[in-house]
């Protein structure tokens, strides 16, 4: 049977700068946008002993780069943020750009306590604002919103491990600013709110979103990260149903990207492929992924292609 495959684009979109002590280590995990005939790029920054803050490039569409700017664009500020801003997914929403990324302050992760998501928006890629930290206060990663409502709620998708969430609200202000037991309920009925879990041994640790998720007429299309117990992370491919994003209609048994270049099997963390941005152009879907949380890489695919593939392999 055949397979859908990403294919790459060249070597390395982003590398490490020496030059620059910010982002002198590791360049990585970058989420996207496209805006006209160009890419908007936010990326994790890593320096010294794995501090990270967020900078900023942008691309043309054939994934070149036109401008980096030499000072990150997100920095180190709260308390939970002592040890890093990472992993940026950008959402565009209601006219704005809305930024979701992993705040860590460094501290024993076993506790449960020492990563968080944060909330920024910029309009222009030049201004940033934070809005503060989003989502419960548990260990919390891969989140973002849907682009659109959904059935007139915003859609909070995240991770607490090993699966996937979902969270509806009435609007963005709901979302930022819940009833005061909106989480604790949340987290006491988590199987509820579960939209994927593992079950391919390529996932067997753990999944978690990667891009935001992308409306095609078949459904909301999610790219997601999947790790096995080597721990071996991997790109998969869903289909979530567009009304309600809570039923999974379709998923790949297999990676449709995984860690074979060297610089996707050697780095800092090796092994590692990890997507977390996407554009589209006619039928060519761009993903943007880390390579051994070390560089950002590029691949390519058509959309047609892939959901041809995704309906083989419906969930009955």
């Amino acid at each position: 049977m055949s397979e859908f495959k990403l294919k790459r684009m060249g070597g390395p979109v982003l590398k490490p700068i020496p030059e620059h002590s910010w982002e002198s280590g590791a360049v990585f995990n970058p989420g996207v946008v496209k805006q006209s005939d160009i890419v908007h790029m936010l990326y994790r920054a890593v320096e010294g002993d794995n501090f990270s803050t967020i900078g900023y490039a942008k691309l043309d569409l054939a994934g070149e780069v036109l401008e980096r700017w030499d000072k990150p664009v997100i920095l180190r500020e709260l308390d939970i943020e002592k040890h890093g801003c990472e992993d940026p997914r950008i959402v565009l929403f209601d006219k704005s750009y809305f930024i979701f990324y992993t705040a860590y302050d460094g501290y024993n992760p076993l506790e449960g306590k020492n990563a968080r998501v944060i909330m920024a928006k910029t309009i222009d890629f030049k201004a940033y604002k934070k809005i503060g930290m989003v989502g419960p206060d548990f260990q919390d990663k891969d989140a973002m919103i849907f682009p659109e409502k959904i059935n007139g709620k915003v859609g909070y998708l995240h991770r607490i491990e090993p699966n996937i969430q979902l969270a509806l609200f009435e609007d963005l202000g709901h979302f930022v600013k819940p009833e005061p037991d909106y989480w604790s309920n949340h987290l006491k009925d988590l199987d509820k709110y579960t939209v994927m879990r593992r079950e391919f041994e390529w996932e067997s640790i753990k999944i978690g979103a990667g891009p935001p998720p992308f409306k095609t007429e078949a459904g909301w299309l999610l790219l997601y990260h999947g790790v096995d117990k080597q721990f071996v992370y991997r790109a998969g491919s869903a289909l979530l149903d567009e009304k309600n994003p809570f039923k999974v209609i379709a998923r790949l048994p297999y990676p449709i990207l995984e860690p074979e270049l060297k610089y996707e099997r050697i780095g800092d963390v090796d092994m590692v492929v990890f997507p977390e941005g996407i554009v589209q152009f006619g039928d060519e879907l761009q993903i943007y992924y880390g390579g051994a949380d070390k560089v950002i890489g590029l691949a390519t695919g058509k959309l047609s292609h892939l959901i041809d593939e995704l309906w083989k392999n419906r969930v009955s």
